[in-house]
């Protein structure tokens, strides 16, 4: 059996973290894979593996845009998310290696699935429109807006520095003030501090 078609290969999930801009870091886990037809014991097996995708603001379902049997393996991923209760999750699905797939199917898979990025993560193509769609289903477009807090509110001070672009700090008396860049996601957290 190659490795490609060997049942969940990797076995724990990859997380890494990675930047999509200045003060927009996310946390990407990469989950072991998912097959049709999948034994319910299998899926009762991975489960603890498996509730990162339940609990993720957003997943990234990668399909092998030259497979001949494409529909198939997303349907059979679409199954799963459904048994461990996800189907709800929002979703960018991702054509990869399109590189390997001659140019009408290209257009025919982008005109059948218009929703979806087509990437080569071979080549590169496609990388940035990628990086497009996951910052703007994941609100990570920065928000320019002041905020102030007492100056003995460390942790708070601190959040807003390890989650946004800081571009300004003064301090009045007992107040601090910060002009800062915030992903639009994270807009409520400080909703009490805007100035």
């Amino acid at each position: 059996m190659t490795p490609a078609h060997c049942l969940f290969l990797t076995l724990d999930p990859l997380i890494r973290r990675t930047k999509l801009g200045p003060g927009r870091e996310v946390l990407v886990v990469d989950t072991v894979g998912f097959i049709q037809k999948l034994p319910h014991s299998l899926v009762a097996a991975f489960r603890a593996t498996l509730e990162e995708v339940v609990e993720a603001d957003l997943l990234v379902h990668v399909v092998d845009a030259a497979a001949d049997d494409l529909e198939e393996r997303a349907a059979a991923v679409h199954s799963v998310l459904e048994s461990i209760g996800a189907s709800e999750r929002p979703v960018v699905e991702v054509l990869n290696k399109i590189d390997r797939i001659p140019p009408a199917r290209r257009a025919s898979l982008a005109a059948g699935r218009p929703e979806a990025v087509l990437v080569s993560a071979s080549t590169g193509e496609g990388v940035d429109s990628l990086r497009q769609a996951l910052e703007a289903r994941l609100r990570l477009s920065p928000k320019s807006v002041r905020l102030r807090f007492k100056a003995t509110d460390a942790r708070g001070i601190a959040s807003v520095y390890s989650s946004a672009r800081v571009v300004a700090h003064e301090v009045t008396g007992d107040d601090v003030t910060l002009d800062a860049e915030i992903p639009e996601r994270l807009l409520a957290r400080y909703r009490e501090h805007l100035a």
